[in-house]
């Protein structure tokens, strides 16, 4: 449809004289003001546009083009946003095909006589535009008319165009800010970790310096309890960006949903007990599912800490029962409760309704957070019903297997280890420590030292080479971090110091990412994982086991 401009009493936009000049083939003066109070109307219609535009004055064979910013950034143009230029300047080699494409609708309706009104008649509403861009980029042309006279064309990205132009580059911006973010949490997730680790350390081994000092005994326990408080807030955020960054993948198997929440109910058994809780459990013989074991883990843990840490009084129970076909996981407690006003923003970050002091020995406002995101992932949906006073029941509703898509054989979850089963003393055990970061180094050194332990230290490959240089036979252990200097890892160390000794050492990786692939490299060469910040028990047990059995459990 052509554009019929009426002059507007404005500030006229500054143009590019000169390139006006070079369109005074239209039937128009350059001089003529109404004529160039209509173009500068035009100028302002394309510049408004959101979506790829152009304006073309004058002949199309020596036209002069305003883009607008959409349209000059495509073009990689961006003076054309502010200045008028030469239409083949703007398309080197791609304007001919322009031109030739505009060509019919210059038609004067203002000529006299029979052949000029037939012929403006015949004249298109508006024409396609194909410009030779990256991806092509099609607009669609029409003419401007001032009595009834052509002045310019103005194009305007066709609506499929642009919005597949948009949605490329949508989806090219979604992966490069996936990408960074992703390079990011891996960095911040190993970085921010070292310094609670180094602390966690000094303040194990000064611990032990401190023994039969009562005052300085508090004291340390006052400052392992903020450290664990700084840990636990550490890591819900890590984790919540982990899985807001879409880098978390589920790795779909049958789980036994039965030995899933008994071994779960039986962790959390002591915790409840010591607040006089009772917990019970109600589970069928025989359930299964297909999910991701670990997240669902995490998801049901979240749930069960929330209901034992918010109950006073009363119990707990961990029930599963069928449900239009599904399995519904609930855990129920007989705690506050919410109100139902609150049972939406409750899976909001930071947000604990009987909390508002921040104390942070009462949770930290995350854990609905994470299990929603969670629910997302594995396509579990997560309700909760509440009252008052009475207490809450949330629930878990998860895909049911028959007994036929089972496994041959479902492992058994492991027993957790016997607290009470005395430590095995590790004087003499010969250790080689690998760590780039000064702290951390110092205060595993330390810790292995109050142990009785052996060790040679090193901070890199070359180092590592000088420190076995010296042993007269393998380390009977080899502990290191992951991330190493330049293109280093802890699996190169392992790898070399087992061929230089010739003898499949037992190796410890200590790191605080997550990524399977690092996980799946750990196991192919048998190596025990400690993720950052790690508890100096945590440490000593896996010692214990190696100094028993030669090796270390994956």
């Amino acid at each position: 449809m052509a554009i019929s401009l009426q002059p507007i009493h404005e500030t006229p936009i500054p143009r590019d004289t000169a390139a006006m000049h070079r369109a005074s083939a239209t039937p128009n003066s350059p001089n003529d003001r109404r004529y160039r109070e209509c173009l500068d109307n035009a100028r302002r219609v394309c510049a408004a546009g959101t979506v790829p535009a152009m304006l073309v004055v004058g002949g199309p064979e020596m036209a002069a083009v305003r883009c607008n910013e959409a349209m000059a950034a495509l073009l990689n143009r961006p003076r054309a946003a502010i200045r008028d230029e030469s239409g083949p300047a703007l398309l080197p080699g791609g304007w001919p095909a322009v031109a030739e494409a505009l060509r019919p609708l210059y038609v004067d309706e203002s000529r006299d006589g029979t052949e000029g009104n037939e012929a403006a008649a015949a004249r298109p509403e508006s024409v396609l535009l194909h410009l030779p861009t990256d991806p092509p980029l099609s607009l669609c042309a029409a003419p401007l008319l001032v009595d009834g006279r052509v002045v310019g064309v103005l194009a305007t990205a066709t609506l499929d165009g642009a919005v597949a132009r948009m949605a490329e580059t949508m989806r090219a911006e979604v992966a490069r800010t996936t990408a960074a973010r992703s390079r990011f949490l891996a960095s911040a997730s190993h970085d921010l970790r070292q310094p609670f680790q180094a602390m966690r350390l000094f303040l194990d081994a000064l611990t032990t310096q401190v023994e039969g000092n009562a005052r300085a005994t508090r004291t340390a326990g006052m400052l392992g309890n903020a450290m664990t408080a700084g840990e636990q807030l550490l890591n819900a955020l890590l984790d919540i960006s982990t899985l807001d960054a879409g880098t978390v993948e589920a790795d779909m198997q049958a789980v036994p949903l039965d030995a899933l929440l008994q071994s779960l109910a039986e962790e959390f058994r002591p915790q409840a007990e010591e607040k006089g809780l009772r917990l019970r459990v109600h589970l069928p013989v025989r359930a299964l599912t297909r999910s991701d074991p670990v997240l669902l883990g995490r998801i049901v843990r979240n749930l069960l800490a929330n209901a034992i840490r918010y109950t006073q009084r009363g119990g707990i129970m961990l029930g599963l029962r069928k449900r239009d076909g599904r399995w519904r996981i609930e855990v129920w407690d007989t705690g506050f409760g919410i109100p139902r006003d609150k049972l939406d923003v409750i899976f909001d970050e930071f947000h604990q309704l009987t909390n508002p002091a921040r104390d942070t020995t009462r949770g930290l406002g995350l854990g609905l957070a994470i299990v929603r995101r969670l629910s997302v992932l594995l396509n579990a949906p997560v309700d909760v019903q509440s009252r008052s006073g009475r207490g809450s029941v949330f629930a878990v509703t998860v895909d049911r297997l028959e007994e036929d898509e089972a496994p041959a054989a479902v492992p058994a979850a492991p027993a957790a280890a016997d607290a009470g089963v005395p430590g095995m003393a590790l004087d003499g055990m010969r250790i080689l420590v690998v760590d780039d970061d000064s702290m951390v180094l110092s205060g595993l050194l330390l810790t292995l030292e109050s142990w009785g332990c052996a060790f040679v230290s090193a901070s890199n490959m070359r180092e590592v080479f000088a420190a076995v240089d010296g042993l007269e036979g393998p380390p009977d252990a080899i502990l290191t971090d992951l991330r190493l200097p330049g293109k280093v890892s802890g699996f190169d160390v392992i790898d070399r110091v087992r061929k230089l000794f010739r003898t499949e050492i037992p190796a410890v990786v200590l790191t605080g990412e997550t990524a399977p692939e690092s996980l799946l490299e750990g196991q192919r060469r048998g190596c025990a994982f400690l993720h950052k910040p790690l508890h100096p028990g945590d440490l000593r047990r896996v010692l214990e086991e190696v100094r028993r059995d030669g090796k270390t459990a994956c």
